[in-house]
């Protein structure tokens, strides 16, 4: 019997064309009325939550497209205080550190990447640095969590995937090429999330970005959830949409481009784009520790990932650690 409630999932990822680093992909799950338009999001979420840079003097929750929140002075804190929001929103506990945080929302893989040297390293000062602006954290997110509730927006939780180099380097011995391993990722998670959250009688919504240069996601949708059959509603360059009966529920499922435009795919942006930012420091605090000649910071993008792989080579060599397992291949 259908309820008055859908569940509106948005994914999206961050570190999708580096050469180092690790891919990360977010889900964020959330439950809203049954005639809820997700376009409307951002704008009934106004004033409390938007999706520009944040500074000490503004009040408001900084989640949007993460390009537009990682920029200036402040752009680590607001990072930081969009994703602890989303965390606190979906349980109502205390902030806690970022490795405990990071294992309740990406069990497959945190062990794995706590194995990996330089993801192993702990954080430094940079949640500090927001604990000294803001003494309480969670009583800044009040606004936040009350505009949520008079909207009845309920988050409900938070997965991830986060795949270091050797990972995404299997995975694409496996699925042959990155646009894949992206889908793929991306809509098991999806397959996850509902199953953990869906309702009895709900239909579910689903946002993401498009996934590389890919028009047609047909054939992975079946694949991802248990051969089911995907009606076409629409498939181009700039949206694709299909929709099926999955498990009992109503499914939608769109990619479009700039999805992250839309809230609950900009919010997993703001995820996914903090733990890659969290594990690149921690990357180049490692490598930089075992270099005798400066080394600057790399983002991982191609271009500059040359230069870095070029400056680390001796020391890879001298800690035996082979170009394959810190290096992607596509």
């Amino acid at each position: 019997m259908p309820t008055n409630t859908k569940l509106i999932v948005g994914v999206d990822e961050a570190g999708y064309g580096p050469s180092i680093g690790p891919l990360t992909v977010c889900a964020t799950c959330w439950r809203v009325p049954s005639s809820f338009d997700v376009t409307q999001m951002s704008l009934l979420l106004e004033q409390e939550i938007q999706a520009r840079p944040w500074k000490p003097t503004l009040t408001h929750v900084p989640i949007g497209d993460s390009k537009k929140i990682h920029q200036g002075r402040y752009s680590v804190e607001g990072l930081i205080l969009g994703t602890y929001f989303l965390f606190h929103a979906c349980d109502g506990k205390p902030v806690a550190d970022w490795d405990s945080r990071l294992a309740s929302i990406a069990r497959e893989d945190s062990k794995r990447i706590q194995s990996v040297p330089w993801y192993a390293l702990r954080s430094t000062d940079r949640e500090e640095r927001l604990n000294s602006i803001l003494v309480e954290p969670e009583a800044y997110f009040n606004a936040g969590r009350k505009k949520l509730k008079s909207l009845s927006i309920q988050a409900v939780g938070l997965r991830m995937r986060v795949l270091d180099e050797i990972e995404f380097n299997a995975q694409i011995n496996r699925t042959g090429n990155k646009s894949t391993l992206l889908s793929e990722a991306s809509l098991q998670l999806v397959n996850d999330s509902v199953k953990v959250y869906g309702r009895k009688g709900e239909s579910v919504e689903v946002y993401c970005d498009k996934h590389g240069g890919r028009n047609r996601y047909q054939s992975v949708l079946s694949h991802v959830f248990d051969q089911a059959w995907f009606e076409i509603e629409l498939e181009g360059k700039s949206c694709s949409r299909y929709s099926t009966l999955w498990r009992g529920y109503p499914l939608r499922i769109q990619f479009q481009v700039n999805g992250d435009s839309l809230f609950p795919s900009a919010a997993a942006s703001i995820v996914a784009k903090w733990t890659r930012e969290e594990l690149m420091d921690r990357l180049n605090r490692f490598w930089q520790s075992r270099c005798s000649e400066p080394l600057s910071v790399t983002a991982g993008y191609y271009s500059d990932a040359l230069r870095f792989a070029k400056q680390i080579e001796k020391a890879a060599e001298t800690a035996n650690l082979p170009k394959e397992r810190w290096w992607r291949k596509k």
